[in-house]
């Protein structure tokens, strides 16, 4: 079964009891995973455990109903980056006009707001039946903080993996909510190491910047963390943050990451100026260079021998005349 169908499969024939309870034994397995492997055992372990929990739910009288959308919060945390031009958000608000919906979202009875609800996932179902003015098929259970966001990136996970970007806002946000990391770990079916990194890279790099630059599915975490790095002077900064004001910057969020990297990467434009000195007659006799740190001189002595050398010795009287000429 797919991973989509593990939830899909407990809300069919009109949400029949669900099967035996009885569930055989964990085996036991003294191996240890390690790298993808054991990140994805520990994803399908989450999910499992989570389907099984909410089909315990249905069993005992959870039941699928319809709500008014309006009356639906979003989740406390945000985990998605997308905006409602995402064309798979569009694609979806389609099925959703053409077909309905099929699959439930996931609330909790509002924690501060009478007679209102909470999402844990199922947020863009829930901003589609919103445009569209329709009723949303929700399943209601009661949770705390802590189980809402686990099913909240348990089902992120059964369906479009979030970038690693994403991930690590996501995780970042978590523990800015005083969410310790155990619970993080379960949320985004992850391990210690992992996290880690996750939560290091979001605090390394400028919020306002990750947002314009959105998800960048095809961006990893190295190249993430080399862009923090490069965003550490401020010149570079600036100049990233110009392009990513730019008007014509693309839709496409991998597009305007490359933008912004290749942004970061340039060397500070030349600041120096350059100015050319002329004897009456003409002839080039001195070029001089200005930067913001210094005034640089220089004399051509094949045009005008010794007159470099009579400019140096002449230099603590023109001191002296300018700082007469500032009194």
């Amino acid at each position: 079964m797919s991973r989509r169908n593990i939830l899909t499969s407990l809300l069919e024939d009109k949400l029949a009891a669900a099967n035996s309870s009885d569930r055989p034994a964990p085996q036991s397995n003294d191996r240890v995973l390690a790298g993808p492997v054991r990140t994805m055992s520990l994803t399908l372990d989450r999910m499992a455990e989570e389907s099984r929990t909410l089909q315990e739910a249905l069993a005992t009288g959870s039941a699928v109903v319809e709500l008014d959308p309006q009356s639906v919060d979003v989740s406390f945390v945000k985990d998605r980056f997308s905006g409602l031009d995402d064309p798979e958000f569009q694609t979806l608000k389609e099925s959703l006009r053409a077909h309905g919906q099929e699959v439930p979202i996931l609330v909790r009875p509002h924690p501060t707001r009478s007679g209102g609800y909470q999402a844990a996932y199922g947020h863009r179902r829930l901003k589609a039946a919103q445009d569209l003015g329709i009723k949303i098929k929700a399943v209601v259970r009661n949770l705390d903080d802590r189980q809402l966001v686990i099913a909240q990136g348990i089902e992120n996970s059964a369906r479009r993996d979030l970038s690693f970007i994403e991930r690590a806002v996501f995780a970042r946000s978590l523990e800015d909510s005083g969410h310790d990391r155990s619970v993080i770990m379960a949320a985004l079916s992850t391990d210690k190491t992992e996290l880690s990194k996750l939560i290091t890279a979001a605090r390394a790099l400028p919020d306002a910047v990750v947002r314009a630059i959105g998800p960048a599915p095809k961006a990893g975490r190295r190249r993430w963390l080399q862009l923090a790095e490069l965003l550490r002077g401020r010149k570079t900064l600036a100049r990233v943050e110009a392009v990513l004001s730019d008007a014509n910057l693309p839709a496409d969020s991998d597009a305007r990451f490359l933008k912004a990297f290749a942004a970061a990467m340039e060397k500070a434009s030349k600041t120096t100026r350059d100015e050319i000195w002329k004897r009456p007659d003409g002839a080039p006799l001195a070029r001089i260079s200005r930067d913001p740190k210094a005034t640089i001189l220089r004399f051509d002595e094949k045009i005008e021998p010794d007159f470099g050398a009579y400019v140096a010795r002449r230099l603590s009287d023109l001191y002296e005349e300018f700082r007469t000429s500032r009194e």
